[in-house]
């Protein structure tokens, strides 16, 4: 018995050895899948068979191992997504924690506040020293997780705060879930241009009511004048029904211009370009108002210099007649008698060059850069005493613009104002007569 014992306990020993470092290497494998999960990494499965608690242990981790490992890979995946998500929208989206720290900012919002990847982790007052900003970050944050801030907010521009104008920022922003909230996120949408768009748009209407209501009183003032006792008195009758004659034609006039300038604007394609000769169509432009300039007293000068009959551009001939007809008209109308009216022409290796110059009452500094504006006029009273709609130099810069020309005005008051149109020369060899 004391032989056996003396055998059986080192054997026992032995297996018990052996058992605790079978178990203490299934444990560090273990171990290691865990930390090489918590790392993001892919764990390896764990061998051999187990009873027991550690069997147990080591089914439960090779079949969680892998749900976990592919849960993390959607994860990934998910998180990439939203990334290149919100990496392409062009709204800027900043996100905050609830200690005012920036947590994501995509490139919008890099462009957008002057941000770039060192700025995570940084207080976001300090990233954009904005209060409208901070305003709308601590709104936000003040809300419960349902609700939402939404408002306006105008932000400097970044270039030249002073010379540029500031740009107009509609914001939403949205708690992230906590109470109090453990964050906030806000989305940040450029609607400078739209705003731009809506003055535009209210301007419009009202100087269009205000340039259709004037003609439409004479009108009516003029009709009820003659309804009350002027039609059968001969030394008048005629001369109201003259002066409702100028009205329609003023009304027409208008009407036209505003529905010409608004196919411009909507990229409607009535005109058809193609080779066209440019002298002889600007000249007969000049021809057609040469009357009405010496009626007013005016020398109505054409000077084509070197340039020939061939030079080509690619127009329409209408749309050239309708810049030329309206730059010599407004140069007619605001030069006083004994002056001049010159149309000069020259060339560039890349385009032709038209100037329109005359020797009128000039447009003040201020005025010169809005001289291209719907309805916008330097004198008001005498420019709708001439007969002018206020739409000419509109149409004129759309129809410059659509043949891929440029358009540029000098002038000083009392000294002339000159207009000079370049328009690309054409290179092809056929032919559009004028």
């Amino acid at each position: 018995m004391i032989v056996a014992a003396w055998i059986l306990v080192p054997a026992l020993a032995a297996a018990l050895a052996a058992t605790a470092w079978r178990w203490s290497r299934t444990l560090g494998e273990v171990a290691r899948g865990l930390e090489r999960l918590a790392e993001g990494r892919r764990s390896r499965r764990v061998l051999g068979r187990h009873r027991g608690p550690l069997g147990r242990l080591v089914e439960v981790f090779n079949a969680s191992s892998v749900e976990v490992q592919e849960r993390l890979t959607r994860f990934e995946e998910d998180r990439q997504q939203l990334r290149v998500v919100l990496g392409a929208m062009a709204e800027a989206v900043v996100a905050v924690d609830a200690r005012r720290r920036l947590l994501f900012a995509n490139a919008s919002a890099d462009a957008l506040f002057g941000l770039d990847a060192s700025s995570v982790g940084r207080l976001a007052p300090e990233l954009i020293r904005s209060p409208p900003v901070q305003k709308a970050v601590e709104t936000t944050l003040r809300l419960s997780h349902p609700d939402a801030y939404q408002g306006e907010l105008a932000l400097p521009g970044r270039e030249s705060p002073l010379r540029s104008p500031p740009r107009v920022l509609a914001v939403r922003g949205t708690p992230l879930p906590g109470n109090p909230p453990s964050g906030a996120v806000l989305v940040f949408h450029d609607v400078t241009d739209l705003r731009r768009l809506e003055r535009m748009r209210q301007d419009f209407v009202a100087n269009a009511s205000h340039e259709l209501k004037t003609p439409l009183a004479s009108i009516k003032a003029y009709a009820e004048t003659l309804l009350d006792w002027a039609l059968d008195d001969e030394a008048v009758n005629r001369r109201f029904l003259e002066r409702i004659d100028e009205q329609v034609d003023r009304l027409n006039a208008l009407i036209l211009d505003m529905l010409s300038l608004a196919r411009l604007e909507s990229n409607q394609e009535f005109f058809e370009h193609g080779p066209l000769r440019l002298i002889p169509v600007v000249e007969k432009c000049v021809e057609a108002h040469r009357d009405r300039a010496a009626a007013g007293g005016l020398a109505l000068v054409f000077a084509p210099g070197s340039l020939d009959d061939e030079v080509l551009i690619l127009a329409d001939e209408e749309a050239i007649r309708q810049i030329f007809d309206n730059l010599i008209d407004n140069a007619i109308k605001y030069t006083p008698e004994d002056g001049e009216v010159r149309v000069a022409c020259s060339m560039t290796p890349s385009a032709v060059v038209v100037e329109v110059s005359d020797t009128g009452v000039g447009i003040p500094r201020e005025d010169l850069s809005r001289i291209f504006e719907r309805f916008y006029r330097v004198d008001k009273a005498r420019s709708r005493e001439l007969g002018g709609t206020g739409l000419g130099l509109a149409i004129v810069k759309h129809l410059v613009s659509s043949l891929r020309g440029q358009i540029t005005v000098a002038s000083r008051p009392g000294a002339g104002t000159r207009f000079t149109v370049q328009l690309p020369r054409a290179l092809v060899p056929a032919v559009k007569e004028g």
